[in-house]
């Protein structure tokens, strides 16, 4: 079989398997191996789950058109444009695919301008552009969870984002879990393009932007412990076996937010309270092993990590 550069086979039992295709933001160092989708392609049946931006969607199309695999469901994790953002592209291309995600935002899918101003303004210009406005998505293209084959099991898992929703299947010989964000950013098996030394560390990153509410995320994180699993597909980036995620995740969440509250009463900036979860939360410490552009990347997200709880804790001191 020809092996292609952006397609990492992950499960295959059968007639079915389950690949990750790698989504390089052109242009941005770092995002070489961090946005993904997750293809799961049985006869009649090829889903994709979430789709990265606008701005990769070049690198997904022709991963699909190499494979000769035309997706006819799309499932979105949540609406932040690395995971929606070429959802418009997609249903432009096949024209059939349906496409699911949280009922409430859906709106947003339909008429993306504001999503997309939201974005650029926290993202910045060179980010922005290197994401690209998305498409609409038709509204006949949407469907309601309860339409969904009963193979799925969809999990509300809101904290990394309101939206936010989790899936569960049995499929390729595993009991699957794509978790999108939910117990954060870990790099699974096969992101050793993220270390100096081609080493995969296995550290978890909090994923905690504002608007966030800890406990939120934690019942969340909880059901994902309590969740029929053997492999965590994760939104970035890869797949795990690891079933101590979710706790592990709690754990973390739980001191982030003692800590960053210990830290603004003493006086501490968002710089500084991110140098200190560096120094003492060991689940960073993979971090270090980064390549530089990789470092930038995780450094440049922790801070956005950082500021949910800080915003969090001082409208609720």
């Amino acid at each position: 079989m020809k092996k292609i550069p952006d397609v990492r086979p992950v499960a295959a039992a059968g007639d079915e398997s389950l690949d990750l295709i790698r989504l390089p933001l052109d242009g941005r160092p770092g995002f070489e191996e961090f946005l993904g989708a997750w293809l799961l392609r049985a006869p009649g049946e090829t889903t994709l789950v979430d789709c990265g931006v606008a701005g990769s969607y070049a690198h997904l199309k022709k991963a699909l058109d190499e494979l000769g695999a035309a997706p006819n469901l799309l499932l979105l994790t949540h609406i932040h444009l690395d995971h929606c953002g070429a959802a418009g592209c997609l249903c432009r291309d096949y024209p059939g695919l349906k496409v699911f995600c949280c009922e409430r935002a859906a709106p947003h899918l339909i008429s993306p301008e504001k999503l997309w101003q939201a974005t650029a303004a926290t993202l910045g210009e060179a980010m922005a552009a290197a994401y690209r406005p998305p498409l609409p998505v038709p509204a006949s293209a949407l469907v309601a969870r309860s339409r969904l084959s009963s193979a799925w099991r969809v999990v509300d898992t809101p904290g990394h984002a309101s939206h936010h929703v989790s899936f569960l299947c049995r499929f390729a010989g595993r009991r699957l879990c794509f978790g999108g964000e939910a117990l954060g950013v870990l790099p699974g098996d096969g992101a050793e393009r993220w270390f100096a030394d081609g080493r995969r560390r296995d550290g978890i990153r909090p994923a905690t932007p504002p608007r966030y509410v800890p406990e939120t995320g934690r019942e969340s994180m909880k059901k994902l412990a309590a969740a029929d699993w053997d492999l965590f597909c994760a939104g970035h980036f890869g797949a795990s076996a690891d079933r101590t995620l979710p706790e592990r995740a709690l754990k973390q969440n739980l001191f982030w937010e003692k800590r960053i509250a210990q830290a603004l009463d003493d006086g501490l900036n968002e710089t500084e309270i991110v140098a200190l979860l560096r120094r003492e939360d060991l689940e960073l410490a993979d971090i270090a092993a980064c390549t530089e552009s990789a470092k930038r990347r995780e450094e440049y997200f922790l801070g956005n990590s950082v500021r949910g709880f800080v915003q969090f804790l001082g409208k609720n001191a």
